[in-house]
């Protein structure tokens, strides 16, 4: 098998695990502060609003764009780049006024005020009847497509110019879509496959690139989001409360549960602080990843707790401080491995996930480095601490 630590003999629970377990109580202490003065980003899921997600063919300028959609009349806009620099995305979140009551089309409302205001803020705006490629739906299209083709009066009969019309339709959607969402010449659009000259001259004559795409819309009402929020916080204590039983069930010691209990909240607000101060989107793939880091931690810390179980049957008359650090010096390179090569994993999500899963793979980031962490420097050194306080008979198995 291969060790990364051979014979490892680190003096982890001597004078060390005071330090220890102060650094991962203060560390806690700050994290909580940053929850509570900070607060955290809520997506789309628990604020409640729209979410409408844009990429301009230009850098945009977020204090101009701010301007313009605060005087549309959308209420409190929240403006976030997104993606690389070079995508030139922004996301735009409109939050719901309170007291209104929401309706099944606020979502479609609220992304249409906020094309037309940056439809308005164009320079050359396209005249009425022209079509923006870089904004209109495939159906719209297949029906502008339909009405302006030569051969529609001809093939009236048959429906054919409408066939044809949706199947062009549908090929410059999927073109526009492999440009990541945004035509930036209209020579990109008559060079689709099926587009003919003659609706070349129509996209031409009838039709615009617009200067920015939509890229995707969220709608999530307020009280959707509201139980959400409330779902996601008995998700997690309901998740801890199983793990403190199955622990001390296991193990036969409450002890040995409540050490593990400490050991993943102390992991679970660590990783929720760095979401809070990094401002990322606290939405529910970040509660997958919260709910993921409870299971991780606890994993590696009952791999600890089962060998020191066994050292305490094999060697009854050692002390019990070193048995524990025999124990977690013998787990070592179990540890480092596995937390490496999940580390790896989450550190390719992390760059190459894409902007959705940006949030996600960062907390898991932080929960696996201290997950880590707490199964060695925090459970394993609190039941040290529970030994010496309230003697063999409450910790040893």
């Amino acid at each position: 098998m291969l060790q990364v630590f051979q014979r490892s003999n680190f003096r982890f629970m001597w004078a060390t695990k005071w330090f220890f377990l102060a650094f991962s109580f203060a560390v806690v202490l700050v994290a909580l502060a940053i929850i509570l003065v900070k607060g955290f980003n809520y997506g789309i899921d628990f604020a409640g609003g729209t979410a409408v997600q844009v990429r301009f063919s230009e850098p945009p300028r977020l204090d101009h764009l701010r301007e313009v959609l605060d005087g549309s009349g959308l209420g409190d806009v929240t403006l976030q780049r997104i993606g690389d620099p070079g995508d030139n995305e922004v996301l735009i979140r409109v939050e719901r006024e309170s007291g209104v009551e929401a309706t099944g089309d606020e979502g479609g409302n609220v992304s249409e005020k906020v094309l037309g205001a940056l439809r308005g803020m164009e320079a050359g705006q396209a005249g009425a009847g022209r079509a923006d490629l870089n904004t209109i739906s495939e159906p719209a299209l297949r029906d502008f497509l339909a009405a302006r083709m030569p051969a529609v009066q001809e093939a009236s009969s048959n429906g054919a110019a409408a066939s044809n019309a949706g199947l062009i339709a549908q090929a410059i959607i999927r073109a526009r879509n492999a440009h990541k969402g945004l035509f930036t010449d209209m020579s990109q659009v008559t060079a689709v496959p099926g587009v003919t000259e003659p609706i070349a001259v129509i996209l031409r004559d009838q039709a615009t690139i617009g200067g920015f795409s939509l890229r995707g819309i969220d709608f999530v009402g307020p009280t959707a989001g509201k139980e959400l929020l409330q779902n996601t916080g008995w998700a997690i204590l309901g998740s801890v409360f199983g793990i403190l039983v199955y622990v001390w069930l296991r193990f036969h010691r409450i002890a040995w549960g409540l050490a593990s209990i400490i050991a993943l909240v102390h992991d679970v607000v660590i990783a929720a602080a760095a979401m809070a101060l990094t401002g990322k989107d606290f939405s529910l793939p970040v509660v997958a990843s919260l709910l993921t880091i409870l299971g991780y931690s606890i994993n590696d810390t009952i791999v600890v707790f089962d060998r020191i179980r066994e050292n305490l049957r094999l060697y009854r008359d050692l002390d019990f401080e070193r048995v524990v650090n025999a124990s977690v010096n013998q787990t070592l390179s179990r540890t480092i491995l596995t937390s490496f090569t999940v580390f790896v994993a989450v550190f390719a999500l992390f760059l190459y996930g894409g902007e959705k899963l940006n949030p996600m793979s960062f907390c898991l980031l932080v929960g696996v480095v201290f997950g880590t962490y707490s199964s060695v420097f925090v459970a394993a050194a609190l039941l040290v601490v529970a030994h010496q306080f309230l003697g063999s008979k409450y910790v040893k198995t």
